[in-house]
């Protein structure tokens, strides 16, 4: 059985100190100490957790990838660095150790990566000087095996053996930096706001969190406001259709102060002890602003925030906020479409899991490999390309890895960060695209009974 110490002493030799740039937001100690923590002993052979962890990391960075790929990926960098492991080709090992890795671990890996690049980038960017977070929940598939229907589930109306497993997910980005911190994993039938409760254990005094119309509700702003935070979301329900700006404390031409009172039903996403808890009252600032986009009517949108003083923040730079919040639609979609989380590969409900932590914190490193590309090069982070960024790696990586600890390494992530810093997105505010597909799909029929009904059925 291999200690903590022995393992770190074979991966200084072996993985980190070749990966320079992955170690300052991850190293192995960080996954030892880790492992520790849920008392996990490994054995002392090849697939330690470090290495586990770096190949599943090749994996989720190459869509598409298999396990069998991954494991010739890492093979092929010690033995071009002159320190061949002596292991079989064969993925077997490598998934059996992924297995045997505890879920936790690959949360303390996302919280310490997402941590790291949130304090390095937020901390001379911030919001009126406060920490801003963006919240947003998706869902990712993956295959239709029964431990997985019956851990996830899968949407109503498909039928039987017909349909695949979704999970629901609810992820907080940093505002500044475009990080992950944490994420929330359930079940499809899951509520997103129930989910995104159990990551309210990171918010601090003075934080503020931006979100859509689903999380603007009593409640929420209630609660927030009892942890010292702040939130700012789009007015949501029956509220958007009576709130009348002839009432209320006039703060401006587009800006009230409303009270509003504590709802009657205790809603389904909270329990009765925590429903006794709220105030009876709330008071509440309610601003409207207007959209404009070319060629297009213009929208009125009607945002509530706990934040209440006028003259500290005046209504353009919330509005300026809120407008920043579709921002975490793109993030998702980098993580989803880039990364292509959208259809995951494990077969179980632990593997699936640790797959979307993993995700999360490739797309952490990435983001931090822009941070640093941004800082060198005195560009805009958020006009930087992420889908470029993940190009520009996977081209210079074998070469960063082959030539690492020399100056012929140092030169080329010096020139890494000059072509991502160059390839910068165009400024277009109010966007607008239609979410419709103009290559069209094989005309094939609708799979409409189970696979093995349908085999028996061409079979006669």
């Amino acid at each position: 059985m291999a200690s903590i110490a022995h393992c770190r002493n074979v991966l200084k030799n072996e993985l980190f100190p070749r990966s320079e740039f992955v170690g300052q937001f991850l190293s192995e100690r960080d996954l030892a100490e880790a492992a520790a923590q849920q008392d996990y002993e490994w054995r002392d052979r090849i697939w330690t957790p470090a290495l586990t962890v770096w190949t599943f990391l090749l994996q989720v960075l190459h869509p598409g990838w298999a396990c069998r790929a991954a494991v010739a990926e890492t093979l092929a960098q010690h033995a071009a660095a002159g320190i061949p492991l002596d292991a079989s080709p064969d993925p077997t090992a490598y998934c059996q150790g992924r297995k045997r890795l505890p879920l936790s671990l690959f949360r303390s890996a996302l919280q310490k990566v997402g941590g790291t690049v949130q304090s390095k980038a937020s901390d001379g960017y911030r919001w009126w000087g406060r920490r801003v977070w963006v919240v947003d929940g998706s869902s990712c598939s993956m295959p239709d095996t029964a431990p997985l229907q019956k851990a996830f589930g899968q949407p109503d109306g498909q039928k039987p053996g017909c349909g695949f497993p979704v999970a629901r997910i609810v992820a907080m980005f940093c505002w500044a930096s475009g990080a992950v911190f944490d994420v929330a994993v359930g079940p499809y039938r899951s509520n997103e706001l129930s989910l995104w409760r159990q990551l309210w254990g990171h918010l601090k005094a003075a934080d503020v969190v931006l979100g859509d119309r689903f999380y603007g509700a009593y409640a929420d702003l209630a609660q927030l406001r009892d942890r010292g935070c702040d939130g700012v979301f789009r007015l949501r329900g029956a509220r958007t259709r009576t709130i009348d700006f002839r009432t209320g404390k006039r703060l401006g031409k587009k800006d009230r102060l409303f009270v509003w009172s504590k709802p009657k039903p205790c809603p389904r996403t909270l329990c009765a002890e925590d429903f006794a808890l709220l105030p009876a009252s709330l008071t509440v600032r309610v601003i409207r602003f207007d959209t404009h986009v070319n060629g297009f009517r213009s929208r009125t949108i009607l945002v509530v925030t706990t934040l209440l003083d006028p003259k500290e923040y005046p209504l353009e730079q919330i509005a300026a906020l809120y407008r920043d919040r579709w921002t975490v639609e793109l993030r998702i979609r980098e993580v989803k479409t880039t990364l292509q989380m959208e259809i995951l590969s494990g077969k179980s409900e632990d593997v699936v899991r640790k797959e979307i932590y993993m995700h999360f914190i490739a797309y952490n490193l990435v983001r931090a490999l822009m941070w640093q590309a941004a800082r060198e090069h005195g560009r805009p982070l958020h006009r930087l390309s992420f889908a470029g960024t993940v190009q520009r790696l996977h081209a210079v990586a074998p070469y960063l890895w082959l030539f690492a600890g020399t100056s012929r390494a140092i030169q080329l992530h010096t020139w890494l960060l000059s072509w991502i810093a160059r390839d910068t997105l165009p400024d277009r505010p109010n966007r607008l695209e239609p979410r419709a597909l103009k290559r069209r799909l094989k005309p094939y029929d609708l799979l409409t009974r189970p696979r093995s009904e349908m085999r028996t059925l061409l079979l006669r």
